[in-house]
């Protein structure tokens, strides 16, 4: 009973110790530039490489964002163009290898969250809770590890860094067409741009293989096209027909 009790006091004491979920996250957005810096991101421009680490395959990537609206697309030789994209309503995908689909449920709420550029602002509008678990090392550095609940779909892992308090990997488990996947994403080569601390290396690690997107020039600023997140004609294809199916 004694040892029960001890392991229970230690165990509130640890707990009492560690930072609020919510309070980390407010930490990064205001080490990161702040709320009113966020504010003044009306889009998102991304443009660089994309390489496929230890297969010596790269080619170019962009990425577009607005709002909740989103869209990416790269290009990789021998494999073709990859593209996915969020137009406020339809979540999608579309490939040289297997064709255009629709993404629905968790899956597309989780893509339509990670796609925004300053989901660190907004995170309260997509997440129903923020839990610290602990402290774990990123990457050989110290780091906060924070367990946030989204409104649908499964716990995900947010890592804060200790000493500058920047977003340095977030872990997902996404049910796809091909099952449960988990994505592990780390953000790095941090450059100040636009009043907005930004990851100009984000390394993405998904079934085996390590795609590495270095970015070379990322606005906040830019015009975006009306027409730039318009569906493909693939897509609008699928809409219909799940249209029709519905009736």
């Amino acid at each position: 009973m004694k040892f029960l009790c001890s392991l229970l006091v230690a165990s509130l004491a640890f707990a009492a110790d560690l930072p609020s979920g919510g309070s980390l996250l407010d930490r990064s957005i205001e080490r990161s530039g702040g709320a009113a810096a966020y504010a003044k991101a009306k889009s998102v421009v991304m443009t660089g490489t994309v390489e496929i680490v230890g297969h010596n395959i790269s080619g170019p990537v962009s990425i577009y964002q607005q709002g909740e609206k989103s869209y990416t697309v790269i290009d990789l030789p021998g494999i073709g163009k990859a593209e996915e994209g969020f137009d406020g309503d339809v979540a999608w995908e579309a490939n040289a290898l297997q064709g255009a689909r629709i993404k629905d449920g968790a899956e597309k709420a989780a893509f339509v969250r990670m796609s925004r550029a300053n989901l660190l602002s907004s995170w309260r509008k997509y997440y129903k809770t923020a839990r610290t678990l602990g402290a774990e090392d990123v990457e050989g550095k110290p780091a906060w590890k924070v367990e946030l609940t989204p409104n649908d779909g499964p716990p995900e892992m947010f890592y804060f860094d200790r000493e500058t308090s920047l977003l340095v990997r977030v872990t997902q488990t996404m049910t796809t067409a091909m099952g449960d996947i988990t994505f592990d994403a780390f953000m790095s080569d941090y450059r100040l741009t636009e009043g907005i601390q930004t990851p100009f290396l984000l390394t993405e690690k998904v079934i085996g293989q390590t795609l590495a997107m270095h970015f070379d020039r990322v606005s906040y600023t830019t015009a975006l096209p009306d027409d730039r997140f318009d569906l493909p004609a693939p897509v609008k294809a699928l809409v219909e027909k799940k249209k029709q199916q519905a009736q």
